[in-house]
């Protein structure tokens, strides 16, 4: 008689290769889901003899499920633009722990919380690597990741400036402010009532005109202009004197009286300013607090190839009060072709001291020269013009946003321009994926069989790397699956019919008694 457990072996096995198929079908829009496959196997024989050639006769008993296997190929990757979505690319697991539990998922619709946790959609922490000052060492302990709200970026304190720029080689020749004596009816032809003594100094050199009664005030002019560093003349009733080299002009005598006005002494007024020869362009640096400070580059010409520069900071910003202090001045000379050719090497270490907010002292350096070794200055014709200016320090700020980049690593962009590793998400592979045990909510956990974790960084040891701001999909493919369900079907069927025919047959013999 037929054995009906034989039919029965194979609806138990069909209906569950149904199971997995419809799982597989209801998980097709699932993020990170991996298929499965039913493996069948046949059950043991009963021998019933032996043929004339000695060959077993053997007869089947039936079947059963020998393999669930999960399919782990890559599902198709979808941008989201979600900053906290990450996609894993080739092989490992999110690692997590959840409620002490420690599992892994490729699912990688990500959220932080309200307290900065990096969690999964049924609230497993995100394991990896935090960043200390902005620096992840994959070799420390293994930890939660946390994007903490109003993440602070301390600010830096400016160590290199640099200015591209042309001085334009047909600039004249610097001329200082200008110092004017101011008075009624100055001339020319103006008679000095007494002798008298007219000293001034450039600031390194003092310069002494002695006149005596009866001449006039183009005696005194024409001595001053003797001089190749001065220029003297009169605009309207004021006696102009100009430093040729674009040094200032300070008056520290002058006995010299006007016949004019009644033996009057005449006196100087404030001077004016002027641009002539020069230029000057700004950039902001920045103290050890953040705070911002402009610092003013000042050339003059002195020469056909060239030019004194100086270097200045509003005296207000360093305790101090009146004109501009001046941080370094010194002189650039250039080559017939417009390059600079001393300094020949960057200026080093120009000190500011006595920040009036109480900052540490800075010293930073001045590059002339880019990588290369080719000069940020040159003078050529053009107009004197700055291109660029670039300076390294930055002040604090805050938290804007953060991207997710192939290494795992977590950036974050802070308000003050800076981007800064906050931490760095691990992956898990293992020597045997089949032996994942399935934990539901997309999770699986580690066994003896899959052997244990092998948690790194991505892109290392044959891990995966991670795409940010995307998501992997379920690797079920509709068309397969339901092609699976109609061989799934009408397996069931056909061992349901033999259950029909083994029935019948069994009716049929107990027929035979009537």
């Amino acid at each position: 008689m037929p054995s009906f457990s034989t039919p029965l072996s194979g609806l138990n096995a069909n209906s569950q290769d149904l199971s997995v198929v419809s799982n597989n079908l209801a998980n097709l829009n699932t993020v990170g889901y991996k298929s499965q496959v039913t493996n069948f196997q046949d059950l043991f024989y009963q021998q019933i003899g032996t043929n004339g050639a000695g060959n077993p006769l053997q007869v089947g008993v039936g079947t059963k499920i020998d393999a669930i296997s999960g399919n782990f190929t890559q599902g198709s990757i979808s941008a989201t633009g979600v900053p906290t979505d990450v996609a894993i690319q080739g092989q490992g697991f999110l690692t997590l722990v959840n409620n002490g539990l420690t599992e892994f998922t490729r699912a990688g619709n990500l959220s932080v919380t309200t307290n900065g946790s990096l969690v999964t959609a049924d609230g497993g922490n995100v394991q990896g690597y935090e960043g200390v000052n902005g620096v992840i060492n994959p070799s420390q302990a293994l930890g939660s990741i946390t994007i903490p709200t109003g993440l602070t970026s301390p600010p830096h304190a400016t160590t290199n400036v640099a200015l591209t720029l042309n001085l334009d080689s047909g600039t004249p020749l610097a001329i200082s402010p200008a110092s004017q004596q101011t008075g009624a009816g100055i001339a020319p032809a103006t008679v000095l009532a007494t002798g008298g003594t007219l000293a001034f100094t450039d600031g390194t050199n003092a310069f002494t005109y002695t006149t005596v009664a009866g001449n006039t005030l183009n005696n005194v002019i024409n001595a001053i202009n003797a001089n190749p560093n001065f220029t003297a003349g009169l605009s309207g009733n004021s006696l102009v004197i100009n430093a040729v080299k674009g040094t200032a002009v300070t008056f520290t005598t002058n006995t010299l009286a006007d016949a004019a006005t009644g033996g009057q002494t005449e006196t100087f007024a404030a001077s004016s300013t002027s641009t002539v020869g020069t230029f000057a362009t700004s950039i902001a640096v920045n103290d050890a607090l953040g705070a911002s400070h402009v610092l003013t580059f000042k050339f003059a010409k002195t020469a056909a190839n060239s030019w004194n520069y100086s270097i200045t900071i509003p005296a207000a910003d360093v305790g101090a009060a009146g004109n501009p202090v001046v941080l370094k001045s010194g002189t650039l000379t250039f080559s017939g072709s417009g390059q600079l050719i001393s300094p020949a090497a960057n200026v080093a270490a120009i000190p500011i001291t006595g920040f009036a907010d109480g900052a540490s002292n800075l010293s930073f350096n001045w590059q002339l020269f880019d990588p290369n070794s080719a000069g940020l200055l040159t003078q050529v014709s053009g107009a004197s013009a700055t291109s660029s200016t670039l300076q390294d320090g930055f002040a604090s700020g805050t938290l804007s946003s953060y991207t997710i980049d192939n290494s795992g690593t977590i950036q974050g962009v802070f308000t003050n321009g800076q981007t800064i590793p906050i931490a760095q998400i691990a992956l898990a592979t293992f020597s045997n994926v089949q032996g994942l045990q399935r934990n539901g909510s997309n999770n699986f956990l580690e066994s003896l069989a899959s052997g244990a974790a092998n948690i790194g960084v991505p892109d290392t040891a044959g891990r995966g790397t991670v795409n940010g701001g995307s998501l992997e999909l379920s690797n079920a493919d509709i068309a397969t699956e339901f092609s699976q369900l109609i061989l799934a079907e009408r397996g069931y069927e056909a061992n349901a019919r033999a259950i029909t025919t083994f029935d019948q047959v069994t009716q049929d013999a107990i027929n035979l008694k009537q």
